[in-house]
């Protein structure tokens, strides 16, 4: 006889988090929505991983593989999933118990939806905390509203990144028709699936707090944690995946034109940040590309003023 498939499969993707990798499981198997299955994939953790999940076995499906990274990690989640939907969360994140109660329940109002984000709680490791949709700046699209469905979300997506995976559910079928995770992109590697899966159909938002994301101090350091320190690299990534969407056949020209405008702003500020190191040349080099991508005054102000002596030029 075999077991009717859940609605829901979680996938935690985990790598040397001993010490915070329960708590995340925990926050699931505490959840108020019973219809899910939990998958935990170890990406070759050379701490205690293994022993701290022992005392899971019956209420989670472990997967051991070699080291390949988290996109890997992920893809191989979504391989041994079953469920309709696909629920991510990082091994050093939590769920507040009413989060897969929440998102179901907005998905069976609307029809056709391929993901949706609820806001949540990001804490700094310095103690500070801000909502997320506050960092993203999405807040003022709800305009007092609980809910916000973007019908054709593409260009939204890219416009308001960061997203938090943590935070976003997908529909599995509409994550697998884009292709998964891209396991070449070790930053921002949760855009470019949010990107792909935006061309497919409507994206839905809830505005309330409804996971706890953390920056946490850890002897293997994140990448997203190293991404903060060389701004300049996190920049360069996400221009390459810029690039790489542009190259998808399906883009409509609005969605085109969206994409150059980000693409455009984010070269401007590698050339800002280029511009502090001295080198005013490549700084120039970075506005010219920002202008020849999407001309804009602010492209053209940036380029013409990286002519001017030091003093002139803006930081």
């Amino acid at each position: 006889m075999i077991d009717e498939a859940p609605l829901v499969s979680v996938v935690i993707p985990t790598y040397n988090r001993s010490a915070f990798v329960t708590k995340a499981i925990d926050s699931v198997l505490n959840q108020v929505f019973g219809d899910y299955e939990l998958i935990v994939v170890d990406d070759g953790s050379t701490d205690d991983t293994k022993g701290q999940l022992d005392k899971y076995q019956g209420k989670i499906r472990y997967i051991y593989q070699d080291n390949h990274g988290v996109s890997a990690a992920r893809n191989t989640g979504i391989t041994a999933s079953r469920g309709e939907w696909l629920a991510f969360l990082d091994s050093d994140d939590e769920w507040r118990p009413n989060y897969l109660a929440k998102q179901i329940g907005q998905t069976k109002k609307y029809a056709g939806l391929c993901m949706q984000s609820t806001n949540c709680v990001f804490t700094s490791l310095d103690g500070d905390s801000r909502t997320y949709f506050e960092i993203n700046r999405t807040t003022a699209a709800f305009k007092g509203k609980d809910y916000l469905l973007v019908e054709e979300p593409f260009s939204f997506v890219i416009t308001h990144g960061p997203w938090q995976l943590g935070s976003t559910i997908f529909r599995r079928d509409a994550a697998t028709k884009a292709g998964l995770f891209d396991p070449n992109l070790t930053l921002s590697e949760d855009l470019d699936l949010m990107a792909r899966v935006a061309l497919q159909g409507p994206f839905g938002m809830i505005n309330e707090e409804l996971a706890n994301i953390y920056r946490r101090n850890e002897s293997t350091e994140s990448l997203t944690r190293r991404a903060e320190k060389d701004q300049l690299k996190a920049r360069e990534s996400d221009q390459r995946i810029y690039q790489k969407l542009k190259l998808l056949p399906s883009l409509r020209y609005g969605e085109r034109k969206a994409l150059n405008r980000v693409m455009s702003a984010n070269e401007r500020a590698m050339g800002n940040l280029v511009l502090q190191t001295g080198n005013k040349k490549a700084a120039r080099d970075c506005y010219k590309h920002a202008l020849l991508i999407d001309p804009s005054i602010k492209s053209i102000a940036k380029y013409v003023l990286s002519y001017l002596p030091n003093k002139a030029t803006p930081a």
